[in-house]
């Protein structure tokens, strides 16, 4: 039986609880080191968000939406609602901006702004073609009237 002597037994439970202190204290380092670094990124994601003007947010909404009558909406809302619409259309940029939205078509839009309580009337046109050619509305009146009728 090879037995230590006693007397040394403390030395060796020192040495095993000094290495232990030390794999924590370099835990506790990497640990402290590491919550630093996610700390210094949040406050960066905060630091560089800055607000974004009335002009911006309205130049990204008109590069967002897709579609014919974008124009239209975005010009008519923002004609009626000012910056009720800009508020809309700043909370749709930022959800675009973070990737949770892609791009809006015309009708998309339309269908937002009417949710929220921002009625956005459209121009109507009503279009008749015959034989491939639009006619205007009078003559077609006077002709008969089994033709096709686009609206929009």
């Amino acid at each position: 039986m090879n037995k230590e002597p006693s007397f040394l037994s403390p030395i060796n439970n020192y040495k095993y609880t000094m290495s232990e202190n030390i794999d924590e204290i370099e835990r506790r380092k990497i640990m402290m080191k590491m919550m630093m670094e996610i700390i210094n990124k949040a406050q960066q994601k905060t630091g560089t968000k800055r607000e974004l003007t009335r002009e911006e947010v309205i130049q990204l909404i008109r590069q967002i939406t897709k579609g014919e009558r974008a124009g239209e909406i975005i010009d008519n809302a923002l004609q009626l609602y000012g910056d009720t619409a800009v508020q809309v259309f700043r909370q749709l940029v930022e959800l675009h901006l973070g990737g949770k939205l892609g791009e809006l078509q015309d009708y998309e839009l339309y269908q937002i702004l009417e949710r929220v309580g921002l009625h956005v009337p459209l121009r109507t046109r009503v279009r008749i073609v015959r034989h491939g050619r639009r006619r205007a509305l009078e003559h077609q009146a006077s002709n008969g009237c089994n033709n096709k009728l686009y609206l929009g």
